[in-house]
């Protein structure tokens, strides 16, 4: 299993990180008080070179490997200190992974050139009535008579939704049997489909985040990602490749905080010394080493599990956003108990990185579900088979 970079991508991983520092970190708190989404370091990021690492060069990309691209990806978590910025970084790699993965080569030339030029991507399957129960999908499209559906539903809380270009949509595909959940691909401006406002968050409030409507939008053969009826195999696919992204980033995320929280311990005085000399204190700061090794390296493992095609993937991948999510939030608690009322202060930045940690534990698919499908994994591996046997 890969632990390290090559020289070329360590390279692009210093490239993105100094691109996040000097291009997305700065005004990240006043966005973050406005909720506003850094349209102009996005486009930038896209002019960089950020989204073709990975991408066939017929595609116009670098014809590199998914590790060229999560060096590129650890490193701009690592320098943007824009959490919010970053998440819809990994919902649009999602929408761009799948398309790779199972677009037709018509949908990879009519999307990937926009995705990887600046526009925005959003996969939406939430729905008002259901949220960790992704295959509760209402979303219908129904035969209009002319060889062609009309796609009608609601999506909501979806990542980047009230910005986004392009649109992954799960719904349900009139006519084929029972196992109807699809996949359909949107551009922005089709009749019907519209979008609501960024949603009021209390963190990752620089990550537009809202509904999608769609009203008898048309839809052809030439929309649906995969095969008719397979939406849900694919769907978990996306979820899984999203969720290994979560531990790299949430591991570059704390691996950047970790100094100024050594650096606040050592000058902060109590009883006589720095607090960084108690033991109590030390435990903190170790506890978030612990978690940005463990979500990197899960991370990593899941990665390598994908790109082998390996069966544990998607249970690699939820131990690698399991850790991610319970180790930011604890991380980011401990983090304002060393700054103090400091820590607490709006002014200071610090509550930010608490505010933002608790979304990752819902985003991508919330704890319980990721311990949910821990276990099935381990059950399915290890549960005995009763044997039956018959007496003479």
């Amino acid at each position: 299993m890969r632990t390290t970079w090559t020289k070329e991508q360590q390279a692009r991983r210093e490239r993105f990180r100094v691109f996040g520092a000097e291009r997305v970190a700065p005004g990240t708190s006043d966005r973050d008080r406005s909720g506003a989404f850094h349209h102009e370091s996005w486009k930038l990021l896209a002019e960089e070179g950020f989204w073709t690492a990975h991408l066939p060069a017929e595609y116009g990309g670098e014809g590199g490997t998914l590790w060229d691209f999560l060096a590129g990806l650890e490193g701009l978590a690592l320098g943007a200190d824009d959490s919010g910025f970053v998440l819809s970084a990994v919902a649009h790699a999602g929408l761009v992974h799948v398309l790779l993965e199972h677009g037709t080569p018509e949908q990879k030339a009519r999307l990937l050139p926009a995705l990887t030029s600046g526009a925005l991507g959003a996969t939406a399957a939430t729905e008002p009535t259901g949220g960790s129960h992704v295959a509760a999908v209402h979303t219908r499209a129904e035969q209009n008579g002319a060889g062609n559906w009309l796609l009608s539903g609601q999506k909501a809380h979806i990542t980047n939704a009230p910005e986004a270009d392009v649109m992954l949509v799960v719904g349900r595909l009139d006519g084929i049997g029972k196992r109807d959940i699809t996949l359909f691909v949107m551009e922005r401006g089709r009749r019907g489909l519209t979008t609501g406002k960024h949603e009021d968050l209390l963190g990752q409030r620089t990550s537009p985040t809202g509904p999608i409507f769609m009203d008898n939008v048309t839809v052809t053969r030439d929309d649906i990602v995969g095969e008719p009826g397979n939406g849900l195999a694919t769907l978990y696919s996306f979820l899984a490749f999203d969720r290994l992204m979560y531990g790299i980033v949430v591991a570059s995320q704390l691996e950047a905080l970790l100094p100024t929280t050594v650096e606040r311990a050592s000058r902060r005085q109590a009883f006589g010394t720095s607090i960084g000399n108690h033991e109590y204190i030390q435990d903190k700061i170790v506890v978030m080493r612990m978690t940005i090794e463990s979500a990197r390296h899960l991370a990593y493992a899941a990665a390598d599990a994908l790109i082998r095609r390996a069966d544990n993937y998607s249970a690699l991948a939820s131990c690698a956003k399991l850790a991610a999510s319970e180790g930011a939030v604890s991380s980011a608690v401990e983090l304002v108990q060393i700054f103090g009322h400091m820590g607490y202060d709006r002014t200071q930045g610090v509550e930010r990185h608490l505010r933002d940690a608790v979304a990752i534990r819902i985003a991508g698919g919330t704890t319980e579900m990721q311990k949910k499908n821990i276990y099935k994994d381990i059950a399915e591996r290890f549960t005995p088979r009763t044997e039956i046997t018959q007496g003479a």
